[in-house]
């Protein structure tokens, strides 16, 4: 059992997480030309705060996690609420990634997470239709401070320079670099960036 799936049940429970994906979710849907037509990848859904928060503006959503645990809440909250147009997936993005093409595919606290970023947003790249977007929301550098244990985490957040440095090296044009929110912890703010490039 991972350490997301011990904490998948009361994951939801820390507003701080709901506020978050709120943030990044209503910057995704201003900064990009979102359509019910869109079919969208998430990558590290875990119990789809982001998911829920986007899903009535797209087409389809893929949710995909590595933890049981945290899809197991997905799928419960699919059920409770009804939704029709979100498909959960049980992969490890690091290994494989589902078939076809998408107009989004979506990262949110979730890079910081991923070993080897440009192998990553390669697969990411094929699997993007021309004109579609990768979005990444996740911490602005940092100290390693941010979480209690780092196991598990191998960046301490990204700088813009580093993001875009991963677009380009993916054949993905930077498009926009931005903080949209700020988590208080330890005493200390640390920002929250979203970030998106384009396959031209």
């Amino acid at each position: 059992m991972s350490l997301f799936d011990e904490v998948a049940k009361s994951w939801d429970e820390k507003p701080s997480r709901v506020i978050n994906a709120r943030k990044v979710g209503s910057s995704l849907l201003n900064l990009l030309p979102v359509s019910k037509d869109w079919k969208v990848l998430e990558i590290g859904a875990g119990t789809g705060l982001l998911t829920f928060y986007i899903q009535p503006f797209v087409g389809k959503i893929y949710a995909l996690d590595s933890s049981s645990g945290m899809l197991s809440v997905l799928k419960e909250k699919i059920e409770k609420y009804k939704v029709s147009n979100i498909y959960p997936l049980f992969l490890d993005a690091e290994k494989e990634l589902p078939e076809g093409e998408f107009d989004l595919v979506v990262l949110h606290m979730t890079l910081h997470h991923v070993k080897d970023v440009p192998s990553l947003f390669n697969r990411i790249s094929s699997r993007l239709k021309v004109g579609g977007f990768l979005a990444v929301g996740d911490l602005v550098k940092e100290d390693g401070s941010f979480h209690k244990s780092n196991k598990g985490v191998y960046h301490f957040g990204f700088s813009k320079e580093e993001i875009f440095r991963y677009f380009k090296d993916a054949r993905l044009e930077p498009y926009v670099f931005r903080v949209v929110h700020s988590i208080e912890r330890n005493g200390k703010d640390y920002p929250i960036f979203l970030a998106c490039g384009r396959k031209l």
